[in-house]
């Protein structure tokens, strides 16, 4: 499936307009490149939203390991989001199209020793502050749980070094709202997703938290052997006697740093999935996933 749009940096739209940088891009095409994962799209509901959802996962070579992207993050591994929604209204026969779709872009760098597939739940987490529209965020934080497999992962493979996700959420006006309404939305949106999508993006390219232990560990060793990407760094028992600054725990398995902070600081992975969904600056010093470089 390949999707045809304009690309525009728009800060004044999204809730995470501060977040966006970087120069305009006239023109996308995105094609989504590997395997599609699982039997089709994925379709989840929750209040007035309803949700599709496909996930592409590419594996390299093992004598082909990934080059590094341009700032020399992760080893090239990523998380690529589009992500669009679209309002509709009811009329006499059904429901249409009112408004605007609402397109965006998002790219988020992978640590290199951490693997997408582990990754995912903070990228999920963290689209609420960056892209949901404030007046649906909560049902469309609702909405992934539902779209995603059990494990949050959705299938993607361990060794997954590029994870690009197409997800179409279509929103009926509350007054709107019945069941029956919600399935023509679902229809409206199964034929929309199919053509070339009008409207802009809102590109942002951000950076993950890095794991210093990560639970696919275990589920590696349970995969018939496989060898996972999310490496444990040396420095992981230098954080053991530590309390995580959001729960005050001590901080034993599932541990993440925030990326470039110029002191460590150091998590609970699912207590970061919790900050994410409120705000995607780091919970001490404020620090954005989205800070360029630069400014570390």
């Amino acid at each position: 499936m390949e999707v045809d749009v304009p690309l525009k940096i728009d800060g004044d739209v999204a809730a995470g307009a501060r977040a966006v940088w970087g120069p305009p891009v006239d023109r996308v095409l995105y094609a989504p490149e590997g395997r599609f994962l699982g039997p089709g799209r994925r379709t989840a509901y929750a209040g007035n939203t309803v949700g599709l959802l496909s996930v592409a996962a590419v594996v390299p070579p093992p004598d082909d390991p990934p080059a590094a992207d341009g700032q020399g993050q992760g080893g090239g591994k990523q998380i690529l989001v589009l992500y669009r929604y679209t309002h509709f209204s009811a009329v006499h026969d059904g429901v249409e199209v009112c408004g605007s779709t609402k397109l965006h872009y998002l790219r988020f760098a992978v640590p290199a020793a951490a693997s997408p597939a582990c990754s995912l739940r903070w990228a999920w987490s963290s689209l609420a502050p960056l892209i949901y529209p404030s007046c649906q965020s909560n049902e469309l934080q609702a909405l992934w749980p539902r779209l995603l497999s059990s494990d949050g992962s959705n299938g993607v493979p361990l060794k997954a070094t590029r994870v690009k996700v197409i997800a179409d959420v279509g929103i009926l006006r509350r007054e709107d709202y019945t069941q029956e309404r919600m399935r023509d939305v679902s229809t409206a949106l199964q034929d929309m997703v199919e053509e070339p999508w009008p409207g802009y993006h809102i590109g942002m390219e951000l950076r993950l938290p890095e794991h210093v232990h990560c639970a696919c560990a275990d589920e590696a060793e349970a995969a018939d052997g496989e060898d996972t990407d999310c490496e444990r760094p040396a420095k992981r028992g230098k954080f053991v006697e530590e309390s995580c600054p959001i729960c005050f725990e001590l901080l034993k398995s599932d541990v993440a740093v925030w990326p470039g902070c110029l002191l460590p600081h150091v998590f609970h992975g699912e207590c970061l999935v919790l900050a994410l969904q409120a705000s995607e600056m780091c919970p001490l010093c404020r620090r954005r996933l989205s800070a360029p470089d630069e400014q570390v």
